[in-house]
């Protein structure tokens, strides 16, 4: 099955990782000639990775405050669910409603969480949500306390439904493609001004170079990793839709899956 980070960090690995080793071949193989003006060139090769740190971090914090967002919404979509579930049970013509929430609940452990890790969101569940709202608008109240249930009814639904179109919009590409373009070329910056200011003690230069480039990577696999907030190294906890299903499931009187 495609997986989104690992096609991501395939790409890096290429694109980032073989300019690197080419590098540093090159770089143990050819004699350091004499640099001139060394002070201003180490200057400003320093200003230069100063910048570049900054925009790492601030696309870093950036896809550190969507990935809490989006855990959070998940966890509002479970409660959610298990709200309406209970709700459910106060209104007197609901057993239709409830098979479409425990639908709509199977559809998604089944079909949108192993959707998601390829970035898109599934059309199972996507037609089992619209079912769930149609039979909404279908419930017959039968009493005054019913309509106040059936509100509250609906208010948990609206609430799924921000909740579904976070995941659908933050499952994949949090950051404009702009940016990535940025990071790569930005690295192959790094990598000249690196040449550019190789010292003749080869052992020195590689105790410079090899910490920074190995903490670069790291960064920029951090960043692809939250790109991908369902999928990857670290990853939203979905537990919280098996335990939905449970029970949303209990609650309808419905066996178990």
């Amino acid at each position: 099955m495609y997986n989104l980070f690992w096609s991501s960090e395939t790409a890096v690995i290429v694109v980032l990782g073989l300019p690197t080793l080419l590098y540093l071949v090159a770089a143990s193989r050819k004699k350091t000639p004499p640099i001139q003006y060394l002070s201003e060139t180490i200057a400003n090769y320093s200003l230069f990775n100063s910048l570049y740190s900054i925009f790492l971090s601030m696309a870093l914090v950036t896809l550190l405050i969507n990935f809490y967002t989006v855990q959070d919404d998940t966890r509002k979509e479970s409660e959610a669910m298990i709200s309406m579930a209970r709700l459910l049970n106060g209104l007197s013509d609901a057993q239709g409603l409830k098979t479409r929430l425990v639908a709509y609940a199977k559809a998604v452990v089944e079909y949108d969480l192993p959707a998601l890790k390829e970035g898109r969101m599934s059309p199972q569940a996507s037609d089992a949500f619209d079912a769930l709202w149609n039979a909404a608008y279908k419930v017959a109240l039968t009493a005054k306390n019913e309509e106040a249930i059936h509100h509250l009814v609906l208010e948990d639904l609206s609430d799924m439904t921000k909740c579904r179109l976070t995941r659908r919009i933050k499952a994949t590409e949090n950051l404009h493609p702009m940016i990535f373009s940025l990071i790569v070329v930005g690295y192959y910056v790094m990598l000249i001004k690196t040449w550019l200011t190789r010292v003749p003690n080869r052992k020195t230069q590689l105790a410079f170079e090899l910490p920074m480039f190995v903490m670069i990577l790291l960064v920029i696999t951090a960043i692809i990793d939250l790109n991908t907030p369902f999928v990857g190294i670290v990853n939203i906890d979905v537990s919280a839709f098996d335990f939905a299903l449970q029970r949303v499931t209990a609650l309808s009187g419905q066996p178990r899956p």
